[in-house]
């Protein structure tokens, strides 16, 4: 599909000319003879590039350019200014100033002119590539999403039944069972809950790259406070210790915040050492635009050369042995940070344990790709 190139200019020959320069190019030309037509040919198409007479009666080029960059739809359109006239160096500069990416004088070498507008138009072609390739992205995600929550849904609704099944035959509601029957049914029923765990996480993690709301200010130590809450239970089982005083406030969806910080702590809950009771510390330190978050514990740590493939989707290091998981939790993590414009890794502790980092823009100072 050929792009469209806007040519500026109150005469007539002018024009002529341009199209006839231009025509090799093999794309669409369109002729506005000024300002005001220049603006209106803007309202509905999009353009290449827009070569622009400075000197037109009524609104000029400079003012044309600056009502050009003031709307949102055209304020990327590069503009190349004409000018048989204004060519001093404070005219070239004051279009520099309005937005122009050349000023080129009348009369031009058609084959100059050519090449710096194939430039420009080989630039739009790209960027129209790219925009398509990321809108054809963006629905392949959430179709997958949907799928993925049509998938589990129609997995866990039968798995339901069958751990209701393997449970009335574990607890002898339906009569005794010999010890081997029995043994079978309690390894069935562990492993239909196994894959009830692994369905809701492959859920969580299809979910987790979707803003549930608007990234808004939201308190990081009230968001920890709700993910103890939600794991009271394993936490006070485990007897450990969660410290995180004076949390700052960070840009964020908050639903997804509390994931992060729950998968984190149960994580170090989960590979918690079994000779010394678990602390896990949570604090943070202003860097620039954002706040760098560390999750440390006393746990069993991690080995360096596995830091960098814990956030794999089901990898499990060499302490998960015989501890339960689907190796989808710290991928859920790795995807909201990034959700959120931020990147996460771990490092061993100094004194064992192990250390999870990860970056939050702050309020006030929001990173480019939350923009």
């Amino acid at each position: 599909m050929s792009a469209k190139i806007l040519l500026v200019d109150d005469k007539n020959e002018n024009l002529v000319a341009l199209q006839a320069a231009l025509r090799p190019l093999g794309q669409e030309l369109v002729q506005a003879h000024s300002g005001e037509e220049a603006l209106r040919c803007l309202l509905n198409d999009d353009f290449a590039v827009i070569l622009l007479d400075v000197q037109m009666p009524g609104m000029d080029g400079f003012e044309t350019a600056t009502r050009i960059k003031e709307r949102w739809r055209s304020r990327h359109i590069p503009i190349i200014f004409l000018t048989a006239i204004s060519r001093e160096l404070a005219q070239q500069l004051k279009g520099y100033e309005v937005g122009a990416v050349d000023y080129i004088a009348k009369p031009f070498d058609p084959w100059v002119l050519r090449s710096k507008v194939a430039v420009f138009v080989d630039l739009y072609d790209k960027t129209r590539r790219v925009e398509d390739q990321a809108a054809r992205l963006g629905q392949a995600n959430t179709e997958l999403e949907q799928f993925a929550e049509v998938v589990s849904h129609d997995l866990r609704n039968p798995l339901v039944s069958v751990v209701g099944y393997l449970q009335m035959l574990s607890d002898g509601s339906v009569g005794d069972l010999s010890g081997d029957s029995k043994e079978f049914v309690e390894r069935a029923l562990r492993a239909a809950e196994s894959m009830g765990s692994l369905i809701d996480d492959l859920l969580d993690y299809a979910r987790a790259g979707k803003a549930v709301g608007v990234m808004q200010t939201t308190d990081a130590g009230q968001v920890v406070e709700r993910a103890l809450s939600n794991l009271h239970a394993d936490i006070e089982a485990a007897g450990a210790a969660v410290k995180a005083p004076d949390l700052p406030a960070v840009r964020a969806d908050s639903a997804q915040l509390t994931r992060l910080f729950q998968n984190l702590i149960e994580n170090s809950v989960k590979y918690r050492a079994p000779d010394r009771p678990l602390v896990v510390d949570i604090s943070a330190e202003r860097e620039d635009d954002h706040w760098l978050f560390f999750v440390r514990d006393n746990g069993d740590g991690v080995a360096t050369d596995e830091a960098r493939a814990l956030f794999d989707m089901f990898y499990r290091g060499s302490t998960a042995v015989g501890r339960p998981g689907t190796g989808i939790g710290l991928a859920i993590c790795k995807k909201i940070v990034e959700g959120h414009g931020g990147r996460i890794w771990a490092e061993p502790g100094i004194d064992g344990g192990a250390v999870v980092c990860f970056t939050l823009p702050a309020p006030d100072g929001i990173s480019e790709a939350q923009k």
